[in-house]
């Protein structure tokens, strides 16, 4: 099975169950602040992968941090520290947000401007992609000042390169 299979796999199995609890959104915010947790200290992950630690001590260890509850997220963690694919966190994390978008009708929107968007220019933004695509916009902001002017606009496989550096290349090009 491919890395991208098998997070595909795990997530799917936990997006389900989130939905047969009607947990989905509890499920998405402890996935995501854990995972926000682990990727600022990515030997964390190496220790869950340790092959000279038992099963049983990497999970004492998991539950050191994410305390003795035994909610939906809790159990999954342990789950994948059992059958040795916690170095898939990543891979999983991915999948199940974009199950979660999909049945919440969420588009994830990335942005990348000159200069940081003021307030009424993200409003505007997420009201034009919101009648586009017929969803609801979790909008992305990063700042990449060699762009020079203008904006790339980035959903599922569309990209939309409306940046000054982009049009000067093209200029000089023709």
């Amino acid at each position: 099975m491919t890395q991208q299979t098998v997070g595909k796999v795990y997530a799917e199995a936990l997006f389900m169950l989130a939905q047969e609890e009607h947990k989905e959104k509890q499920v998405f915010q402890e996935l995501n602040q854990f995972y926000a947790v682990v990727e600022r200290q990515p030997e964390f992950i190496s220790l869950m992968s340790l092959p000279t630690l038992s099963a049983e001590e990497r999970i004492d260890i998991l539950r050191q941090i994410i305390g003795d509850e035994q909610g939906i997220t809790e159990n999954f963690l342990c789950l994948l520290v059992e059958k040795h694919r916690f170095n898939r966190l990543s891979e999983i994390r991915n999948a199940f947000n974009a199950f979660f978008y999909e049945a919440f009708n969420i588009a994830e929107v990335f942005v990348t401007s000159a200069t940081p968007l003021t307030d009424a220019q993200k409003t505007a933004l997420k009201e034009r992609l919101q009648k586009k695509l017929g969803k609801n916009i979790l909008l992305h902001e990063s700042v990449d000042s060699s762009l020079i002017g203008g904006m790339i606009v980035q959903y599922g496989d569309t990209r939309m390169d409306n940046s000054l550096r982009t049009r000067i290349k093209t200029f000089q090009q023709g």
